[in-house]
C-alpha cells in the first residue's frame, strides 16, 4: 500500500475509534456515548433534589397565598392571626416557665449609663449569659429593648452589635442584650482547651444541635423564642423597666431572633428586625434556607410563611430593616411589606407598619440604625435625637459574664442536647398504628407516574452487562437515572433492587454484585434524589456539616417532608419499571438494603412495595443513637425523617417486612 493511503487509513480508524467506536463508554445515564455531552434538558438533572422541594414548597406556599388574598375584614385578620398563633406556638407548649434564678456577676461604669452581668435560667440548669445596660439619667420607669444578635461568635460583644446597643441607651432606653444559643458564652459544643467550638461557627453549632431537635419533632427555634420570652420575664423583675414599652431588635440571625420572639410574646410593643424578613418563596429561590434556628417545625406544612411572623405582630408597630446588597432577598422584603399593610389597614393602624431601607450589604448601616433610632423613640414614646453617634466600645473581656467565659466550665450548664433528651415525649405503635404514623411523619406522596424509560446505552464492567436508562415522569421535577445490570449471557433467575449508598456506579465496586449476578439474579440500581448523578457536589448552604448538607434537611422540615420520603419516592418509580408491561422482568423481586439507603427502602416497602425478601447490609445506628449521643454521624442524621425519633427507627419498620439475608443462600 502506498505511503498516502496508509496515513489515510490510519487516520480514518482513529476518528472511527474516537467518535464512533469507541470502547471508553461513558457510565453516565445522561452522557451521550459519544463524548461527555450530557441531554441538554437533563444537564442540572443533578440538582434533582433541591427541585423537588422547592416545588413541594411553592405548591404549599399559593395555597397559603390564595387563602390570604382573600382576607378583607378585621375580623378576618383576627381570626387568622388566632389560627397562626396556635399552630405556631404548639410546639413551644412544652415548656414551663420555671425560676429564673437571676444572678448579677458584675457591674460596669461609664458616664452615661452602667452595665450589669447578668446570668439566668431559661429552663432548669440551661444559663443564658447576658448585659443590661442602664442609662443613668433615664425615665423612671424606662423603656426598654431586647436586642438579639446575629451570627457573632462573641455574641452580642461585636463591635457592630455593641455600636447599636450603646447608641440606643445613651438616648435613655434600656437594653438587654444576651447571647444566642451557641455564641458567645453559650457554646453547646466548648473544646475547654482553646474555648472555640469543638464543631464550627455559630451556624454550624445551630445545625448540629438542630438536627437532633428536628429529629425528636421540634426545632432549635423553639428554644431561640423560649429564650427571648424568658429575658422578657427578667426585665419584668427590674423595677427600672416599664413593661408597657417593650421592643425587640436585632440584626441578621438577630433580626431572625426579634421576628420570631415578637410573634410570640405579646408584650413586645415594637418590633424592628434587621436583615432578615424576605417571604420563602424569595428564600428559596435566591439562597435557600438558612440554618436550623430559622426553620420551625414543619413551618410551610402548617401553612405559615415569613410574612406571618408580621401578621401575628400587628397590629403593633413593626418596621423592616433591610439593604439593597443583603443576600436576603430584597424583593421578598418588599412583598412583606405590601401584604403586612394588608393586615395593618384592616386593623385599622396603617401607620404601625414601616419600611427602612439604605444602600449597603448584608450590614448595619448608620441611616437604618438611625431609622430604627426613629421608630422606638416615636413608638416606645421617648423623643430625642435619633443621630448614631461614635461610642467607646468595651472589649470582649470586659462584657465576659461568667469566671470561665463558658456557661458550660463555669456553670455545668446543660446543653440542647440534654434539653431535647429531656423533652421528648416516646411513643408506641403497633400493627395496626404503625402506617399511619409513618405516613404522616416521613411525609411520602406516591403520585409520580413513569411516561417513558429511555434507554441512553450498554457498556460492560467485567463480565457484568450493564445497560443504562432514565425514568421519565409526569411531574418533570427530574429523571431517575438507573442501571439494569446482568451476566452477559443474560439473567432469569430472579430480580433484586439494589441501591448503593454512594451511587449505582459504585455498586458495580461489590464483590456481593458478582456473587448475585453468578446465581443468575438480574439486579436494578438507581441513583436516587442525593446521590450519584442526582448529587450536586456545588450545595453547601451555611448547614453544611462534616460534608453532609443539611440545608436540604432544613427545607424538608419546612415542608412535612424528609430524605427518606424523597428517595422512597424515587423507589416508587424505579419498581414502576420493573412492573411495567414493556420490561422484560416477570419474577418476584426481592431487596437489598444497604447503609444510609436502608431507611428509604424500609419506608418505601412498608408503604407501598411487594418485596418477597429484603436483605439488610451494614445497618446504621437505631433511632435512640441521635438521642443519646451529643456527637453524632451526621452522615446517619441526613437519612432519619424528622419527628421520627421517640416513635419508631428502621429496626421498628423491619420487623414488619420480610427480613431475610438472601444474598448469602442463593
Amino acid at each position: 500500500m502506498p505511503h498516502p493511503a496508509r496515513y489515510l487509513l490510519f487516520f480514518l480508524l482513529f476518528l472511527l475509534n474516537h467518535y464512533g467506536y469507541s470502547q471508553e463508554v461513558s457510565r453516565s445515564v445522561f452522557a451521550s456515548n459519544q463524548g461527555d455531552r450530557k441531554w441538554m434538558v437533563y444537564q442540572d438533572n443533578y440538582r434533582a433534589l433541591y427541585r423537588v422541594l422547592f416545588n413541594e414548597a411553592s405548591e404549599q406556599l399559593e395555597k397559603r397565598s390564595a387563602y390570604v388574598s382573600t382576607l378583607r375584614t378585621d375580623r378576618e385578620w383576627i381570626a387568622y392571626k388566632e389560627e397562626l398563633k396556635r399552630k405556631y406556638g404548639a410546639s413551644l407548649l412544652k415548656f414551663r416557665k420555671t425560676p429564673l434564678n437571676p444572678q448579677i456577676t458584675g457591674r460596669l461604669e461609664r458616664e452615661k449609663f452602667i452595665v450589669e452581668k447578668i446570668i439566668f435560667e431559661s429552663h432548669p440548669g440551661f444559663y443564658v449569659t447576658g448585659c443590661l445596660f442602664i442609662p443613668k439619667k433615664r425615665q423612671d420607669p424606662a423603656p426598654a429593648i431586647l436586642y438579639c444578635s446575629g451570627h457573632s461568635e462573641n455574641g452580642f460583644r461585636s463591635e457592630t452589635y455593641q455600636r447599636s446597643i450603646i447608641n440606643l441607651t445613651e438616648k435613655g432606653f434600656i437594653v438587654f442584650a444576651f447571647d444566642p444559643v451557641g455564641q458567645g458564652e453559650r457554646l453547646q459544643y466548648p473544646d475547654e482547651t482553646t474555648g472555640k467550638s469543638m464543631i464550627g461557627g455559630p451556624t454550624t453549632e445551630h445545625s448540629y444541635a438542630g438536627i437532633q431537635t428536628l429529629l425528636t419533632g421540634s426545632s432549635i427555634s423553639d428554644y431561640f423564642i423560649w429564650d427571648g420570652v424568658r429575658a422578657i420575664d427578667f426585665l419584668a423583675t427590674r423595677k427600672e423597666v416599664d413593661m408597657e414599652r417593650i421592643g425587640i431588635t436585632g440584626r441578621s440571625g438577630g433580626g431572625t431572633q426579634s421576628a420570631l420572639i415578637s410573634a410570640y410574646d405579646e408584650r413586645i410593643l415594637a418590633a424592628a428586625p434587621e436583615c432578615y424578613i424576605t417571604t420563602y418563596k424569595r428564600l428559596l429561590q435566591s439562597i435557600g434556607p438558612q440554618d436550623a434556628e430559622q426553620n420551625p417545625y414543619m413551618a410551610i406544612k402548617k401553612g405559615i410563611d415569613i410574612p406571618d411572623l408580621i401578621h401575628m405582630h400587628a397590629p403593633k408597630p413593626a418596621l423592616i430593616v433591610t439593604t439593597t446588597h443583603d443576600f436576603f432577598s430584597q424583593q421578598g422584603a418588599r412583598e412583606v411589606l405590601n401584604e403586612a399593610k394588608c393586615s395593618y389597614n384592616a386593623l385599622g393602624a396603617a401607620n404601625h407598619i414601616r419600611f427602612a431601607e439604605d444602600m449597603g450589604g448584608h450590614q448595619s448601616t448608620k441611616k437604618n440604625r438611625e431609622a430604627v433610632n426613629v421608630f422606638f423613640m416615636e413608638f416606645l414614646n421617648l423623643p430625642g435625637d435619633p443621630t448614631d453617634h461614635e461610642v467607646d466600645l468595651f472589649s470582649e473581656e470586659e462584657l465576659r459574664v461568667t469566671a470561665s467565659g463558658q456557661v458550660n466550665s463555669s456553670l455545668g450548664s446543660k446543653t440542647i442536647f440534654d434539653l431535647n433528651r429531656e423533652y421528648l415525649t416516646a411513643g408506641e405503635l403497633t400493627a395496626d398504628s404503625i402506617r399511619e404514623r409513618v405516613e404522616e411523619t416521613v411525609g411520602t406522596r406516591f403520585d409520580r407516574k413513569v411516561t417513558a424509560a429511555v434507554y441512553t446505552g450498554k457498556f460492560l464492567a467485567g463480565e457484568a452487562e450493564v445497560e443504562k436508562y432514565f425514568l421519565e415522569n409526569d411531574r418533570n421535577d427530574y429523571a431517575l437515572p438507573l442501571y439494569v445490570i446482568r451476566k452477559q449471557e443474560g439473567g432469569g433467575k430472579g430480580l433484586v433492587v439494589w441501591n448503593h449508598p454512594s451511587g449505582k456506579d459504585k455498586l458495580l465496586e461489590e464483590p456481593l454484585l458478582t456473587l448475585l449476578l453468578d446465581n443468575g439474579n438480574t439486579v436494578v440500581s438507581a441513583d436516587l434524589p442525593g446521590i450519584g448523578e442526582l448529587h450536586d457536589p456545588q450545595f453547601r448552604g451555611n448547614g453544611f456539616v462534616q460534608g453532609v448538607p443539611f440545608n436540604y434537611t432544613f427545607l424538608a422540615n419546612l415542608v412535612g417532608k424528609s430524605i427518606p420520603a424523597l428517595q422512597a419516592e424515587a423507589i416508587d418509580l424505579l419498581m414502576q419499571f420493573i412492573g411495567s408491561s414493556n420490561c422484560h422482568f416477570r419474577s418476584t423481586v426481592k431487596a437489598v438494603g444497604q447503609g444510609t439507603m436502608i431507611p428509604s427502602l424500609l419506608h418505601y416497602a412498608l408503604l407501598k412495595g411487594n418485596f418477597e425478601k429484603i436483605a439488610l447490609l451494614d445497618p446504621p445506628p437505631k433511632g435512640n443513637y441521635f438521642v443519646e449521643s451529643k456527637f453524632y454521624d451526621p452522615l446517619q442524621a441526613f437519612h432519619v425523617a424528622p419527628g421520627s425519633v421517640g416513635w419508631y427507627d428502621w429496626q421498628d419498620l423491619s420487623s414488619f417486612l420480610p427480613i431475610e439475608d438472601f444474598t448469602r443462600q442463593d
